[in-house]
């Protein structure tokens, strides 16, 4: 098995352990996500500058550990210091190191709109992203069939979430149009072998329907990156390891957005809900 294949198996396995969710248990918050799913539609509605996604991931397979729980603290409050539009938190356990506790405290301590990122493969992961008041999550082409996506994406629009459809090839991008996605990611990344290109996405966008607003994910590390993109009419991006692999994110994140360094603030991690 490639690393995309033993992720989804080990995926599997760890799902049978979890409590089934069901409407009736999160009706009470839908509202809320309401609101969530109202501020990505209107992030992904702008146009005339970069929308920077930014990523808290604790680990990957290519790369290993990356950050200690610890840390993530720090990298919140620098993100929201240097204006990211919105956040990403990857939950998977075993290869990305990460879990529902870390969304959960995230989504406590932050204005920002969060997207939950992980293999979502049925049902139950994405009542569980409505019960902790996710407004946008991704499904990922590559593991499911058709349909999957059809059934994912009508329940994600039932419990006002978002839905991100992920694709790497002209087979993901064939699927994703058939589904009628308005919402796609280009992943760099191929996650067979975790080689990245950013000639990913330029094979891919001439393809995509102009209804849909395209998110460019792996890859960017530079100012010139991403302005390569937004020449393309792409502006928003989703970034990670770029900003993770730095001492001063917030620094980064302001040089990927062309401006100037800003006032520091608190950090508003030690004050959970």
């Amino acid at each position: 098995m490639n690393i995309l294949e033993q992720i989804v198996f080990e995926k599997k396995q760890s799902l049978k352990r979890v409590q089934p969710y069901n409407f009736k248990e999160i009706e009470a918050i839908i509202a809320t996500a309401r609101c969530q799913s109202n501020l990505w539609v209107n992030l992904f509605n702008q146009k005339n500058e970069p929308v920077i996604i930014a990523e808290i991931k604790l680990g990957s397979p290519s790369r290993g550990s990356i950050i200690s729980h610890e840390a993530v603290p720090y990298y919140l409050s620098e993100y929201q210091r240097a204006g990211a539009s919105a956040l990403s938190v990857v939950t998977e356990e075993k290869y990305f190191k990460g879990n529902t506790t870390l969304l959960k405290k995230v989504i406590q301590n932050t204005y920002l709109p969060v997207l939950r990122k992980d293999f979502v493969i049925n049902d139950t992961q994405i009542y569980q992203s409505a019960y902790f008041g996710v407004g946008a999550l991704l499904i990922i082409a590559k593991i499911l069939s058709l349909s999957k996506i059809r059934k994912f994406i009508n329940l994600c629009e039932l419990l006002n979430i978002i839905p991100l459809v992920e694709i790497h090839d002209q087979q993901d991008l064939e699927k994703a149009i058939e589904a009628g996605v308005n919402f796609i990611g280009i992943n760099n990344r191929n996650l067979a072998t975790l080689e990245v290109s950013l000639h990913t996405t330029e094979s891919l966008l001439p393809g995509i329907p102009d209804h849909a607003t395209v998110v460019c994910e792996s890859g960017i590390r530079s100012r010139e990156d991403l302005q390569r993109f937004m020449n393309m009419g792409i502006n928003h991006f989703l970034i990670g390891e770029c900003l993770l692999f730095h001492s001063q994110p917030g620094e980064v994140l302001r040089e990927l957005k062309g401006v100037r360094k800003s006032a520091s603030s608190k950090n508003m991690w030690d004050n959970p809900s």
